[in-house]
């Protein structure tokens, strides 16, 4: 089994290509729906892209800068990260979708992290 990503959007549910962050230094929160390939449903992984002058302000007004979920880039550019992003879970494979997801999970915040029923 292998994952496919279905839609990357802001938290806001807006298309990632509508953002357009001014100035160098920008953090911004964003959110992949994957699911198995050829298959139905879909889970939510959400992490961050922010820029190294992002990071060094951040620096300025905190010790440290905890970086789980967290995607730096020089730029935000729309293609490359969903490029990105879609390569990353392509890599994810298994034998079922909780094995897929907690791959993804290494790198961004599942939904389902941490549930219990």
């Amino acid at each position: 089994m292998i994952a496919e990503l279905r839609a990357l959007l802001t938290v806001e549910h807006e298309p990632h290509e509508s953002i357009r962050p001014g100035g160098g230094a920008f953090c911004v929160s964003l959110r992949a729906l994957v699911g198995p390939a050829g298959a139905p449903g879909e889970e939510s992984f959400d992490f961050k892209v922010c820029s190294p002058a992002w990071l060094e302000y951040e620096l300025d007004s905190h010790a440290i800068v905890e970086g789980r979920f967290l995607l730096i880039a020089r730029s935000f550019d729309p293609q490359r990260i969903e490029d990105y992003v879609r390569k990353r879970i392509a890599q994810a494979s298994g034998d079922d979708w909780h094995t897929i997801a907690g791959e993804i999970a290494r790198w961004a915040q599942w939904e389902f992290e941490d549930y219990r029923p």
